[in-house]
């Protein structure tokens, strides 16, 4: 079998039907893939909604299991995919139709380890809002894992690559599970060994932007276990450029660049989003002991001035942020 579409699915019950049915409509013949749809414990109409397509294929597999989150419903998927290729995406988004046969054949005539693939960003009540957004540097129509992520270490999201199955087996990689950002600590230790990769340059994805998504998420909880996220995958990525990293340049410039960017992810957060006070000193204080804090972002502009705030006067700054939002909609 060529190819396994590994679906990882939780409380998409609005979603869900469309993603199978986009997998399902396609040019390619099914002996040669198949979908692996993982329900995480799902909650609402999602379960049902499957039930109705158990026995609908005959290369669709339905796996039902408590609730471990996507990088451990992820792993199950990879454990019981039999594709030489893999090809993770979430329930709440969708493949474009019949581009199947394009991506093998993409695959197989240029010999690749990993394709990466370009997509749409589409607001959740289906309106495109940007065509071909994954806007990466490749200068040759094939390069190493390594040369890639040293110019698109920021380009992480896990869907918007076709990995060969091998590289998971082989090396025995799995997603962090636990936390969120699993596609940022994963892909540095899938691309070190990634020989031949290549770009397709039509969408083959649709990502489907939700402003209630948990990154989007004002919950207090959420935003706390979101920064415990950042610092995780800080720590895995530092310890991966320390211990496995050896005369590989590409790969190390890489790595140093995207734990710089973690710090902009967290002032950024810190700026763009609302905090009550039991919050924010909970955050203030999980930054500090690990490195975060004071802020090291290297902001400019305005935000040199929310920076400055931040790290004197947080919670000071943080009234203004919150009254610049309720003026301007400034935070979310």
């Amino acid at each position: 079998m060529k190819l396994s579409i590994v679906i990882a699915a939780y409380n998409v019950d609005k979603f869900i039907e469309k993603c199978i049915l986009s997998c399902m409509s396609q040019n390619y013949p099914t002996k040669n893939y198949e979908v692996v749809c993982v329900n995480d414990g799902s909650t609402d109409n999602t379960s049902a909604i499957l039930d109705k397509y158990r026995n609908k294929y005959s290369n669709f597999t339905l796996i039902t299991q408590t609730n471990q989150g996507l990088g451990g419903a992820r792993n199950i998927g990879l454990k019981q995919a039999k594709g030489d290729f893999i090809w993770f995406i979430d329930g709440d988004d969708y493949i474009e139709i019949e581009i199947l046969t394009e991506i093998i054949k993409k695959i197989d005539d240029f010999n690749l380890d990993t394709l990466v693939l370009n997509y749409n960003i589409v607001q959740s009540d289906n309106q495109l809002f940007k065509h071909g957004a994954n806007d990466v540097k490749i200068d040759n129509s094939t390069i190493t894992g390594s040369k890639f992520y040293r110019f698109n270490f920021s380009k992480s999201y896990s869907w918007s690559f076709v990995f060969k199955k091998s590289l998971f087996d082989n090396h025995h990689i799995l997603f962090k599970e636990g936390i969120n950002m699993q596609d940022s600590e994963i892909l540095p230790r899938l691309l070190t060994n990634v020989e031949r990769l290549s770009f397709l340059k039509r969408p083959c994805y649709n990502y489907v932007q939700h402003p209630n998504s948990f990154t989007n998420s004002n919950d207090g909880d959420k935003r706390l276990n979101y920064f415990k996220s950042i610092i995780v995958v800080s720590n895995s990525l530092k310890e991966f450029l320390k211990t496995e990293v050896k005369g590989n340049n590409d790969l190390k410039f890489g790595l140093i660049k995207k734990t710089e960017m973690l710090h902009q992810i967290v002032f950024n957060h810190l700026v763009y989003f609302t905090y009550d006070r039991e919050t924010l000193f909970k955050v203030i204080n999980l930054l500090k002991s690990n490195g975060f804090y004071p802020l090291r972002y290297n902001a400019k502009r305005k935000n040199k001035i929310f920076k400055i705030g931040l790290n004197n006067f947080p919670f000071l700054m943080n009234d203004v942020l919150n009254f610049l939002f309720r003026l301007k909609h400034y935070r979310r």
